[in-house]
């Protein structure tokens, strides 16, 4: 097949139908007339994208194979577009060493896109690949602190990582050593004042006490909440989940509280009482935007904030009423994420390898996981049409299942994003099969100044 025929079928055929064609024409090396006059890198991520959105996910595997064996100087130079779903794909069927193999071009060159670098960097957090974290902190770290290019602070999320990793080791050692921890900690960007010290070493070393904790709240609220973390963190550790992640649990948790502290001395529970349309608000803002696809963080936000709210519970400084009123937001946001984002839960099944939360039924703890799983084979359609498809698991979950039906009905902050990109992948996949194609270095027909490769595509 000649390249100007090959194009043809690119630009007019249905690229679902034309898989064997597009696949037998990267088998080979590719011509010189194709990678001078043609966008190539626009082909793979359209093959890749369609297929993988079909949930053609052998497909998409066998493409990517293909291009790492034929073409591995154009596979490196767009890696960040390919091994994203690899790293999601691997971590769903929990395969450890294709897993790590499809993080090592995020290790080798992290700033070749660092906002991808950080998507995948969480979702292996969130699955508990605590081995591959160290290695990827060590390796990244002084990388990231020498570039001047990344707004921000770049360094946050490797920072906190590597800060509660740390506290794990001394908890797992059951000897925590002052002098090691700030050694271990020196060579990162962590702030370590006499405050943050004395927190973490009462948090570490001295068992918690109800006694007195209303009053060090009132004192000194940062330094409490040091310590308190790390009784949580010791608490979801007896439930089987690492530091790293319900420290990243709790950091957010925490931001959202200190995000209506209005700094008047008040009790801890009003303190801990969430009004459902605040906590709404917060969670759709983790969710990323039209260029950043974070919603794996805010699930694993959401979710975990039960676990933090048990614990509150359990040490008794919420009342019960305060207690069941954030559950039953949870109920209700946890509704809203399931029925919107219905195809693509399986991305973020890692909630189910955590253990259950103790106010979480064990019903519904095992039919939202059936959920989960199950979404990895639908397709991208609106809730009324998927619904069929977990009538069983609905008719017995209990109480979620009211909410999930109701939050497949109603337009809110979760699914406002979702139908502006639907709109605009609409719009720039038709535009993107008529004769004349967008180039990558082209501007985006969506409008935003920027080039078609940097934005929409």
């Amino acid at each position: 097949m000649t390249t100007k025929e090959f194009w043809d079928k690119y630009l007019n055929e249905d690229i679902l139908e034309i898989f064997e064609i597009i696949y037998d024409f990267f088998s080979k090396e590719l011509p010189k007339e194709f990678t001078e006059n043609y966008d190539v890198v626009e082909v793979i991520l359209e093959t890749k994208g369609h297929h993988e959105t079909a949930k053609n996910f052998e497909n998409v595997i066998n493409f990517l194979e293909l291009l790492q064996s034929k073409h591995p100087k154009i596979y490196k130079e767009n890696f960040q577009y390919l091994d994203d779903f690899l790293v999601d794909y691997y971590s769903f069927f929990g395969d450890f060493r294709k897993v790590e193999e499809s993080f090592a071009n995020f290790m080798l060159n992290p700033l070749q896109d660092f906002d991808k670098y950080l998507i995948s960097f969480k979702k292996l957090l969130f699955y508990g690949y605590i081995d591959i974290l160290n290695v990827a902190i060590l390796k990244n770290y002084k990388e990231v602190e020498r570039c001047n290019q990344l707004i921000g602070n770049p360094l946050y999320d490797l920072t906190l990582s590597k800060y509660h990793l740390t506290l794990e080791q001394f908890h797992l050692s059951n000897d925590f050593d002052t002098k090691t921890f700030i050694a271990n900690l020196n060579k990162y960007d962590f702030d370590i004042t006499d405050n943050v010290l004395s927190a973490v070493e009462t948090g570490m070393c001295k068992q918690l006490s109800k006694e007195g904790i209303a009053d060090n709240f009132l004192k000194n609220r940062q330094k409490f909440n040091i310590t308190l973390e790390i009784y949580f963190m010791k608490y979801m550790r007896e439930r089987k989940i690492s530091f790293a992640v319900s420290g990243r649990i709790w950091s957010k948790i925490w931001m959202f509280w200190a995000e209506g502290d209005d700094k008047m001395k008040c009790s801890l529970n009003d303190y801990f009482h969430v009004k459902e349309d605040e906590f709404e608000k917060y969670i759709s803002s983790l969710s990323g935007d039209i260029f950043v696809d974070n919603r794996s963080e805010m699930i694993a936000v959401l979710w975990g904030s039960v676990y933090v709210y048990d614990f509150l519970k359990e040490i008794e400084i919420i009342t019960q009423e305060t207690f069941k009123n954030f559950i039953n937001i949870t109920r209700i946001l946890k509704g809203k994420v399931i029925a919107q984002n219905l195809s693509d839960l399986w991305n973020s099944n890692f909630v189910h390898l955590w253990k259950k939360p103790d106010s979480i039924s064990t019903i519904e703890f095992i039919e939202e996981e059936k959920i989960f799983k199950k979404s990895i084979h639908f397709k991208h359609q609106k809730f009324t049409r998927l619904r069929s498809e977990i009538s069983n698991e609905l008719a017995i979950m209990g109480e979620l299942s009211t909410h999930i039906i109701i939050g497949g009905k109603v337009d809110d902050l979760f699914s406002i994003e979702e139908d502006y990109n639907l709109k605009n992948e609409n719009r720039l996949l038709e535009s993107a099969r008529t004769e004349k194609k967008v180039g990558r270095n082209e501007p985006c027909p969506c409008g935003s100044g920027k080039k078609y490769k940097k934005c929409c595509g």
